[in-house]
């Protein structure tokens, strides 16, 4: 068994939604995949007082937290620019090359950032997924 250092698990992000994925996320120091489905109520007077389930709709969502560096590739100032835009699509994935990848077009759904009295500053942003969920 492999067991896998966080440290090499990256948020790749590319506001040109008609690419891959290709900027890591800057000074990120902690990420998150989170899949989902919904489930749909499909009980009966035959259920016996049970309730039954058939599987629904499925959803995703990549959300990261980092420190702010506004000169940097692929910033947090980027991200906000794309979120405020007509179309905040944007190319993301999650993963290690080589040992599984999770892709797909995700739609900016919140993004912050928080600066303390002698501090550093941070952010955090979410995406969710808008389409099939990919895995390589």
């Amino acid at each position: 068994m492999a067991i896998v250092n966080a440290t090499d698990v990256v948020v790749k992000i590319n506001t040109d939604d008609t690419q891959a994925a290709s900027d890591v996320l800057l000074h990120c120091t902690s990420a998150s995949l989170s899949i989902s489905r919904d489930l749909r109520d499909s009980t009966t007077k035959a259920s016996g007082g049970w309730q039954d389930n058939l599987p629904g709709l499925k959803s995703w969502e990549i959300s990261g937290d980092g420190f702010v560096d506004f000169e940097g590739t692929m910033d947090i100032k980027d991200l906000i620019t794309e979120m405020v835009s007509a179309t905040p699509m944007v190319a993301v994935s999650f993963g290690i090359a080589g040992q599984g990848v999770y892709s797909g077009k995700a739609i900016i759904t919140s993004a912050s950032i928080d600066a303390g009295v002698e501090e550093n500053a941070t952010y955090s942003i979410s995406l969710q997924g808008t389409d099939t969920l990919t895995i390589t």
